[in-house]
C-alpha cells in the first residue's frame, strides 16, 4: 500500500472544506470564537478531546488538531481523555499512518503509548481518563465528538469553555473488510474540519 506524504495530506485538507456542511461551519466557528478567546485572555488555548473510551475519534482529534497547530505555530495545546481508557485503537493508528505519519509503537501491554517525532520533539498518545494527571490544566476548552460522552461526562471543574463536535464512531465497521477504510475516511473527515478550525483561528 503506498503512503502519501504528510506534507502533501496536510496541504490538501483546505481544498475539501466544501464537504463541511454550513450547520457544521457554524459548530466550528463557534468553538474557534472559543479557542481565540482563551489565546488573547491567556496567551494560549488547551483543548481537551472527551469520548468515552479515548480510543478513535478523540486521539485522532486530539492528534490532527495537535499537529496541524504546530504547522501554523498556533497557541494551541491539544489533549484528549475519556470517561474510562481503553488503548489508541490500532486501526486508527494505521488510518493516520497510511497518510505518511511516522507513528512508533512502545510496549506490549494492553495500552501501549504511541509516539510520533515532529521537529526533535516527541509527542505521546495513549488512552486515558480524562481527569489523569498528566493531563491536568487549569481552565482547558472541553470538545466532547460521541454523544454518550456529551450526556456521561461529568462537568469538570474549571472548565474555561464546553463543546460538543459529534462524529460517527467507525467501530461499527471493526471486523469487516472495509474497517481500514472506514477508518481513513473518519481520519479526513476529522482532519478536514480541524483544518478548517485552525484556519479560523490562524485568521484571527
Amino acid at each position: 500500500m503506498k503512503l502519501m506524504k504528510e506534507r502533501d495530506f496536510l496541504n490538501s485538507l483546505d481544498l475539501r472544506y466544501e464537504n463541511i456542511s454550513d450547520e457544521r461551519k457554524k459548530e466550528l466557528q463557534a468553538l474557534s470564537s472559543g479557542i481565540n478567546d482563551a489565546i488573547k485572555t491567556k496567551g494560549q488555548a488547551t483543548v481537551k478531546f472527551i469520548c468515552t473510551h479515548n480510543s478513535r475519534r478523540s486521539q485522532a482529534a486530539e492528534f490532527l488538531l495537535d499537529v496541524l497547530a504546530r504547522k501554523k505555530s498556533l497557541p494551541i495545546l491539544s489533549l484528549s481523555g475519556g470517561t474510562e481508557y481503553t488503548a489508541f485503537y490500532p486501526t486508527m493508528v494505521e488510518a493516520i499512518q497510511t497518510f505518511g505519519f511516522e507513528i512508533l509503537k512502545y510496549g506490549h501491554d494492553k495500552n501501549p503509548l504511541y509516539i510520533y517525532r515532529v521537529k526533535n520533539n516527541d509527542l505521546y498518545y495513549f488512552s486515558k481518563v480524562y481527569n489523569n494527571d498528566i493531563i491536568k490544566v487549569e481552565d482547558p476548552i472541553i470538545v466532547t465528538v460521541c454523544h454518550s460522552a456529551k450526556e456521561n461526562c461529568p462537568i469538570i471543574p474549571g472548565t474555561y469553555k464546553r463543546f460538543h463536535i459529534g462524529y460517527e464512531d467507525p467501530k461499527y465497521s471493526d471486523g469487516s473488510k472495509e474497517e481500514l477504510d472506514v477508518y481513513k475516511k473518519k481520519v479526513l473527515e476529522i482532519g478536514t474540519e480541524m483544518a478548517y478550525l485552525s484556519s479560523l483561528i490562524s485568521e484571527n
